[in-house]
């Protein structure tokens, strides 16, 4: 009796001792086969990805032992190429950074920026648009105007033109006829494509339209009676100026009478020069020298005009478009040095009266002294004026054309990029202002 009991008491602690054993090892057995285990032992903390902090306890190390004792609740060990977003644990929610903010670009001077023709006929392939910025000021503009020439890039005209509109070359008298010489002349000289760049010159507003319709007729083209027609609509308001043209009542170009207010028509015969290259409009201003001053002349000889005021009202119009026309020749001359040439074939073939002061010109602009011819100019200007003052009827004849006086130049010296000369201008303007009031 007593053997069998000590038998059965040591097979039931063999049973207890197999049974736990054999659950152990049935636990380990279904264990996920992706797991990746060291051969060291190591801390289950350690098997979770690094991202993921360690499981904080509850219950001290009661709390501990209870986790590792469940086994089911372990983490499966990570893949060394990837972990899945439910290992690592919700990322922090980071708002989408927005896309930058770039403020437009404020548009570039001139305001109104208009598209130049692309379509005109006679190219092989569109022309290329003239860039905003080609006209950004008014310095480059007319940079742009005097190289005309030299590059004539045609199809910027149109855009070049609401650029003298924006910059209010158009509001100045000497400047708006240098304008519409250049316009006519680039009209002039190319027959094709001028119906074409008139078109892109529209809209202008009415007061401005003045500058398209002298162009046009300036321009020479045989057709300019149908050119002026086919835009008349586009222009209702200057009906009556084409219609002036159209019959015959108002001068061309090359017959603008310059010894009445002819100083704005050498400023215009001057932009033609500049559009063209032609020698014609030139030769037209070599006839105003005979009006100017002598270079080894100590005074100005008025006799030669007039006798007095009323002998000969446009008296202070001829100085005044001499002077202008000397002063210019010499200082386009300093710069186109192929006028000089033209200058000495053309000092055989003048009369003496244009030969004389012609000469003058050739010297000054071959030694760059062209300031000396402007100073000349203008000091006979003002002696003119001086005479006009003391007549009491033609104080306000004088005060008008003294201001036309001041300005002698000034347009052809921007176009060259001579700003040294053009101040001296403007100075003598405020002078020739504060001379009047004291005259007054």
């Amino acid at each position: 009796m007593r053997t069998t009991a000590t038998l059965a008491l040591a097979a039931i602690g063999v049973l207890a001792i197999v049974l736990p054993c054999a659950a152990q090892s049935g636990a380990v057995s279904v264990a996920p086969k992706t797991s990746s285990m060291s051969k060291s032992p190591v801390s289950p903390q350690r098997l979770s990805p690094p991202e993921t902090p360690a499981p904080q306890s509850v219950a001290g190390d009661k709390g501990a032992r209870e986790d590792l004792a469940a086994p089911e609740e372990m983490a499966p060990a990570p893949q060394p190429a990837a972990v899945s977003p439910q290992q690592v644990g919700p990322r922090p929610f980071v708002p989408p950074r927005p896309a930058p903010q770039y403020a437009a670009p404020e548009p570039a001077a001139p305001q109104h920026v208009y598209a130049p023709a692309t379509n005109l006929p006679g190219y092989g392939s569109p022309a290329p648009a003239a860039p905003q910025s080609e006209f950004s000021t008014a310095e480059r503009l007319l940079d742009w105007v005097s190289n005309y020439r030299d590059h004539p890039e045609l199809w910027k005209v149109p855009s070049a033109v609401h650029a003298m509109l924006d910059y209010g070359l158009f509001t100045d008298e000497e400047q708006r006829w240098f304008c519409i010489g250049f316009i006519a002349g680039v009209l002039g000289t190319n027959p094709n494509d001028g119906p074409a760049l008139v078109t892109r010159m529209f809209p202008m507003p009415d007061k401005e339209q003045e500058v398209i319709i002298r162009a046009i007729v300036y321009s020479g083209r045989p057709d300019w009676r149908d050119l002026l027609e086919k835009n008349s609509s586009r222009m209702p308001l200057r009906r009556p100026l084409i219609d002036d043209f159209l019959n015959g009542t108002r001068p061309k170009l090359m017959d603008l009478p310059l010894e009445q207010g002819g100083a704005p028509g050498v400023y215009a015969l001057w932009g033609y020069y500049v559009g063209t290259s032609q020698h014609e409009p030139v030769m037209r201003i070599m006839q105003a020298l005979k009006w100017s001053k002598g270079a080894e002349e100590g005074g100005f000889s008025f006799g030669k005009i007039f006798s007095g005021w009323g002998s000969d009202p446009s008296a202070v119009d001829k100085i005044t478009t001499g002077g202008t026309a000397k002063w210019t020749l010499a200082s386009y001359g300093e710069r186109d040095r192929e006028l000089i040439g033209l200058y000495r074939a053309e000092y055989e073939r003048q009369p003496p009266e244009v030969a004389k002061p012609l000469k003058d010109v050739i010297e000054a602009a071959e030694l760059f002294e062209a300031e000396k011819i402007r100073k000349e100019q203008f000091g006979a200007i003002e002696d003119a004026q001086r005479a006009k003052l003391t007549a009491d009827a033609g104080m306000t004849k004088g005060m008008t054309a003294g201001s036309i006086a001041i300005a002698t130049g000034c347009v052809a010296a921007t176009a060259l990029g001579q700003a040294q000369i053009a101040v001296p201008c403007v100075i003598g303007g405020a002078l020739y202002s504060g001379a009047a009031k004291l005259a007054h």
